[in-house]
């Protein structure tokens, strides 16, 4: 199976000034496409991944995740270190079925992190997929 995905640099996560968030981005530079993304905490060479995520429009999706307070507390309240998120934008092939491949990227991603010894927020999703080419 040949799956492709276009990773773009990192988008640092900023303290909010506002009163109702905790972080925010520049925005203007999560590609509106499907893809999976990952945020991560940053230390010297280091990146560790925090939360392993897939969505249809990135954009879309993770303005979201910058409104749930639960979501960046728990980023917030992780060791030391800057906060980013990475995006991968999927470039399907003919006949590959978007959302099953995104999945299927996205828990392979988790899979790959948990082996790795990393401790994700999302690490109790579901670790079934499969993605028809």
């Amino acid at each position: 199976m040949d799956l492709h995905v276009t990773w773009h640099k990192p988008v640092e996560l900023r303290e909010s000034s506002a009163d109702d968030l905790i972080y925010e981005i520049d925005l203007d530079r999560v590609p509106e496409k499907a893809g999976v993304y990952v945020f991560i905490r940053k230390f010297g060479r280091n990146q560790n991944p925090l939360y392993v995520g897939k969505a249809k429009n990135l954009k879309s999706r993770v303005r979201t995740h910058l409104n749930s307070v639960k979501m960046m507390k728990g980023i917030q309240k992780e060791a030391i270190g800057s906060r980013a998120v990475v995006f991968g934008v999927f470039v399907p092939k003919p006949g590959q079925q978007v959302e099953k491949c995104i999945s299927l990227i996205e828990r392979a991603l988790i899979r790959h992190f948990l082996s790795d010894g990393h401790n994700l927020l999302n690490s109790s999703v579901r670790l079934k997929s499969s993605c028809s080419l």
